[in-house]
């Protein structure tokens, strides 16, 4: 075996700022590693302290400029004022260069260089490599997209990094390049990203020791690494960089339905007539390509989807609260005649080859160029073609695919016959060998070329930029422009709705995704669960998979069980290949029975959903979680990824396989409670969690409710709109010190900016007493947590929404007309009696009718029910169920 490579040494240390910033310089030691070039004789590390949790460690060539992501593109942070003790501490060796990275509250390295056998660090032209320590039995979760388990195999991972237009093969790469990965050790979590768009192995290898080897074929290393210590933290401090998930517009939360084959207006119709005929909410009917004349970009099919006909139709909808999308991708048909290329053409905005030449392509409409939005003029360009054809059809999102980016030659294509032939890239660029480099990453699990079912790879980009560069960012970028012109010119001032098939870090802030063209078997409705999780990781929790399989036929008890889990998918939609068996709800009786019971209960937890969104929208908090994030210490949940829990109170333990009406699940320590019947079902006190056996028949999927949390709840109806003008109600499940919190975020649903029209409610019960409090930006708050004795006041139809201080509306959203009408509480202990309710601590006669309050004994716990509160959502207030008794004059 060959003796690895002697790296680099330092040779100059600089400090500034405060010592926050090291500057040095490392030189090449001996002659180098030569293993896929000739290595930079010279390099610059460049270590930012840059919050008390986050480090920035930069190499880079000191002679040499290479390509790194645009700021722009994925934003660059600054260092933050610096007030507690660091989290970490950083420390390197000179020679050979090495560094670590350690956590202050225990010594521990969770970054090492240093690992016997492995070269330290290896900078060449084409070919970047570094190992980091690993323990024995790593979890590492992360580096996507991929279909596989949630926990990266530790005896064994090699993953590759490059955006390819793939149905969903098992642990290759396919749509989406994430480079970051979270780690758990001991019940503490740290997260690192690569900020680098080329293409790049990363390999978990086990051995003495284990190790992760990151092996790149451009670019620079750009490594930001995250202390956590939770893992709720490490993605609130990633996202802090990449950027924030955008908040979806309300209406996205509903059930979508589409399929490629609704070939025509009518067929679109009559799905549409069904579900409401079989009583199933739609929120959203969608077109795949079949709208397009010829599969052509901003058209419409005269025939089949006449323009003036798809304008009735789509006013129509809207008249009945539903909702229109549309698939758009990014290949422009090369046409004379054909606005969006002519156009194209004389604007110059789509990207060229080696020859400077428009670069060709080909997809469904067959030749085709495509937009380079590196180019400034592309934005205008792309907002003209959606201004043109949405100018009198309300459409009201935008699906975009193929965004990879997809071309089915290899390299630049010749002719439009159905071949992979093509002018393959140019072998050089200078001194880069770009098509097939010296190292090869891993692509398609085979090695194969970078231009496989893509662009040339020496296809220029404006600015110079190289498609061999900047291929992983297209997806992304294609989200920004859309992004820019539906917010700008097409739905002014609203949330779009964007879905995109490519995603890079960040897309999160632009768009949701969907995991692409899965198939219709058991072992792909299982693999949506770890494919969605990663997504929340990726910082993108709109994310759904397509629900009863994309491609092959599906059966029904298979339809049934992924209409169940796919109800609590953070996107929802059924979609469904050409030519495949239909696979619409209504078309079982027992999927349709199951589809109203599950939708139904999807719409009862919108506000639930809308608040986590909300949440990881401000916050950086994740919507699905895998069961670790809640509970990071038992180490069992580490390996669960057949389980999800959605936000921290719901716990959730589909089945996955056929034939079955049992769940082996594990269950996480604390107090649980059965969603459906509202009831005490176990007090777990194991701190590792214990597996239990869960009933889980056709018409169930098992979901409990984690003690300490409260749920806001509405009555559903057929669309999100009317779900959302219904009154709410809680469900409140104590832990064992009868403590529960929940939160509550409503606005006006659809307005990227609302300024103070909003209201954050937090619910509290602590003492026998639910406090609701609203949290906002206004000089009005400190007045609004003062209890003021008119706030008291009754009328014979409940509490009536007091809304004093001058007529300013005490809690931001100006619009709530929806009233809590209903309170559960699970978990009272059975040795308390309670005698009376108090509202503001005062006795309000009304509620203590009989009907009004039931008490259901379970066990050594009760269930308190309050019905008829007509209480405001629009301002503080308390609410007691006391133990004391009646007095003679409160009885009468």
């Amino acid at each position: 075996m060959s003796q690895p490579c002697k790296g680099y040494k330092v040779v100059n240390i600089e400090k500034r700022h405060n010592d926050r910033v090291l500057i040095v310089n490392l030189e090449l030691n001996g002659i180098g590693c030569g293993l896929y070039g000739q290595d930079s004789k010279h390099l610059k590390l460049l270590v930012e302290y840059e919050t008390k949790d986050r480090l920035h460690v930069k190499i880079y060539d000191l002679n040499e400029q290479r390509f790194e992501i645009p700021e722009e593109i994925v934003p660059i942070p600054a260092s933050e004022p610096i007030t507690d003790d660091m989290l970490y501490t950083f420390v390197y060796n000179e020679s050979p260069f090495t560094f670590s990275v350690a956590r202050t509250s225990t010594g521990e390295k969770i970054i090492d260089t240093n690992v016997p056998g492995m070269n330290t660090l290896v900078f060449e032209d084409q070919y970047m490599e570094i190992s980091l320590k690993l323990p024995q039995d790593p979890f590492i979760y992360g580096l996507g997209e991929v279909v596989d388990t949630l926990r990266r195999n530790p005896r064994g991972t090699f993953h590759t990094i490059w955006t390819r237009d793939a149905a969903t093969p098992i642990a290759e790469n396919i749509y989406g390049a994430q480079p970051f990965y979270m780690e758990m050790r001991n019940g503490t979590a740290h997260g690192v990203f690569l900020r680098n768009s080329n293409g790049m192995d990363i390999a978990i290898t086990p051995g003495n020791p284990t190790k992760l080897n990151w092996k790149v074929i451009g670019g620079v290393f750009d490594f930001y690494i995250f202390l956590g210590p939770t893992p709720s933290d490490v993605i609130a401090q990633y996202t802090k960089i990449i950027g924030r998930p955008s908040l979806p517009p309300y209406w996205a939360l509903g059930y979508h339905q589409c399929r490629w084959g609704y070939s025509n207006l009518t067929m679109l119709e009559n799905v549409v007539s069904e579900f409401k005929s079989n009583n199933i909410p739609l929120e959203t009917i969608w077109s795949d390509i079949d709208y397009m004349e010829n599969f052509k970009d901003f058209t419409w099919d005269s025939v089949n989807f006449p323009r003036h006909e798809m304008k009735n139709f789509v006013t129509k909808l809207h008249e009945n609260e539903q909702h229109y999308v549309v698939i758009v991708d990014p290949g422009i048909k090369i046409e004379a005649g054909y606005h969006p290329y002519e156009d194209g053409v004389n604007r110059n905005v789509f990207i060229k080859n080696s020859r400077g030449k428009n670069i060709v392509g080909r997809v469904w409409p067959g030749l085709t160029v495509f937009p380079d939005w590196f180019n400034k003029d592309t934005l205008n360009y792309w907002g003209d073609m959606f201004e043109n054809w949405l100018g009198d059809v309300a459409v009201d999102g935008i699906w975009i695919d193929m965004n990879e980016l997809a071309s089915w030659c290899r390299g630049e294509c010749v002719n439009d016959k159905e071949t992979n032939s093509g002018v393959q890239s140019s072998q050089y660029v200078g001194d880069r060998k770009l098509r097939n480099s010296l190292y090869k990453i891993n692509n398609g699990g085979i090695r194969l070329p970078l231009d496989d079912n893509a662009l040339s790879m020496d296809a220029i980009h404006n600015n110079g930029f190289l498609e061999y560069d900047v291929h992983n960012l297209y997806g992304h970028m294609e989200s920004m422009i859309t992004y820019d012109v539906l917010s700008k010119r097409i739905r002014k001032g609203k949330r779009p709705f964007i879905i995109t098939r490519s995603t890079f870090a960040g897309t999160g802030k632009y768009a949701g995704h969907w995991t692409g063209d899965n198939w219709s078997n058991w072992d792909h409705l299982y693999m949506s669960i770890p494919g969605l999780l990663n997504f929340q990781l990726f910082g993108i929790p709109f994310v759904g998979a397509d629900i009863c399989g994309f491609k092959e036929a599906v059966t029904e008890e298979l339809c049934l069980r992924w209409m169940q889990l796919g109800s609590f998918y953070p996107f929802m939609r059924n979609h469904n290949g050409l030519d495949e068996a239909s696979q619409e709800p209504y078309l079982w009786p027992s999927v349709a029975k199951i589809s109203r019971k599950f939708i139904n209960i999807r719409y009862s937890l919108l506000s639930y959903y809308y608040t986590l969104f909300y949440e990881s929208h401000k916050k950086g908090l994740t919507v699905w979680r895998p069961l670790f994030f809640e509970f990071p210490s038992s180490k069992s949940s580490l390996l669960i990824d057949k389980q999800f829990m959605i936000g921290s109170g719901l716990l959730l333990s589909p089945v996955l396989s056929s034939n079955v009406d049992d769940v082996i699940a594990l269950i996480p320590p604390g107090l649980w409670y059965d969603f459906y019947s509202n009831k005490f079902s176990y007090n777990i006190t194991n701190p590792d969690g214990e597996y239990v056996n869960l009933s889980a028949p056709l018409d169930i999927l098992p979901i409990l409710i984690r003690g300490g949390h409260i749920l806001p709840m509405q009555y559903p109806e057929l669309t999100t709109a009317a779900t959302k003008r219904n009154n709410y109600y809680l469900i409140i499940a104590l832990d064992e010190n009868e403590y529960a919190k929940g939160t509550l975020y409503l606005d006006d649903g659809e307005s990227i900016d609302v300024g103070k029209n909003f209201t954050y409610l937090t619910f509290i019960v602590n003492d026998d007493t639910l406090i609701l409090r609203c949290d906002i930006d206004s000089p009005h708050k400190k007045r609004l947590y003062k209890r003021e004795e008119n706030q008291n006041e009754y009328n014979n139809n409940g509490y009536n929404g007091y809304n004093g201080y001058n007529g300013y509306n005490g809690c931001g959203y100006n619009n709530i007309n929806s009233k809590l009408d209903k309170i559960i509480i699970m978990g009272i202990l059975k040795n308390k009696n309670i005698g009376r309710i108090l509202f503001n601590g005062n006795y309000i006669k009304e509620y203590q009718k009989a009907n009004n309050w039931i008490i259901d004994d379970d066990n050594s716990i009760k269930k308190l029910t309050l019905y008829n509160l007509n209480l405001s959502l629009n301002q503080s207030w308390n609410l007691t169920w006391n133990s004391l008794l009646l007095t003679k004059k409160e009885k009468n």
